[in-house]
């Protein structure tokens, strides 16, 4: 009975309230006990990836935001984005033209 009830979308919310209060009282625990079978915890908690992922299942558009600023974080920024090349190389013409900076 307890598996249908977590298949809807009220029971599963519920279920991840519960979760997102036990992960809370564990990480409080921990910080207080020093408890050797979780490791510390240098990112968000488990339970705000889940409830994170609930809230992208009824947005769609956070999904592709999610991925963009993941996207963007592992792109590297150039100081000359944006300037024009310095080279240039044509291969119909057999040219090729280097600039110096």
């Amino acid at each position: 009975m307890a598996v249908i009830a977590f298949l809807t979308i009220p029971g599963l919310v519920v279920g991840l309230l519960l979760f997102a209060a036990l992960d809370h009282a564990g990480l409080w625990a921990h910080r207080r006990f020093r408890l050797p079978w979780r490791r510390d915890e240098t990112g968000r908690p488990v339970s705000s990836i889940a409830v994170g992922e609930l809230d992208v299942f009824f947005h769609g558009t956070h999904r592709n935001r999610r991925d963009e600023r993941a996207s963007s974080l592992m792109l590297r920024d150039e100081e000359n984005d944006g300037a024009p090349p310095r080279t240039r190389v044509d291969l119909d013409a057999g040219t090729a033209v280097v600039r110096r900076p």
